[in-house]
């Protein structure tokens, strides 16, 4: 069995196993292939410069890729600052604050506001009643509803 092929190319499995996890990233970007990718390639240059028993190579790679893409998510979170659009994926957070005329008669406390070109259902607070045109204030945002009361 150890006259395979995988076993007689040795030392290059892990350039290749390193090249297999590069085009993968490219593939499919998911962050941490090209780290285990970057560590295999550690690990075959480091095997082809000292002799080093397969058992240990696997150990440097668990090691060295788990090291590498623990110290990348690090640094990446230490880099995230505020953003300058702190709403872009929080669009019902964006409308507190802010007042929308009704299109309906509410009934139950529940009915619907125009925000720009889409319409939010909105459950008025304390279940109040209002008519078509009154306006709403938006005081909270829970999926997709917004939450508000006479404005």
């Amino acid at each position: 069995m150890e006259n395979s092929f995988f076993f007689s190319l040795g030392i290059w499995n892990w350039f290749i196993l390193a090249g297999v996890l590069g085009v993968l990233e490219m593939v499919a970007p998911g962050y941490f292939l090209i780290w285990y990718g970057l560590a295999a390639l550690v690990v075959g240059g480091l095997a082809l410069a000292i002799d080093i028993s397969w058992q240990m190579q696997l150990i440097l790679y668990a090691v060295i890729g788990m090291g590498l893409l623990i110290a990348s998510l690090r640094f990446a979170g230490s880099r995230a600052g505020e953003s300058d659009r702190p709403m872009l994926n929080k669009r019902a957070k964006s409308y507190l604050g802010k007042t929308y005329e009704l299109l309906e008669d509410t009934r139950n406390g529940r009915g619907s506001v125009k925000v720009g070109d889409s319409i939010w259902a909105v459950q008025l607070e304390n279940d109040a009643n209002l008519a078509k045109g009154d306006g709403v204030l938006i005081t909270d945002a829970r999926g997709n509803k917004l939450i508000g009361r006479a404005g």
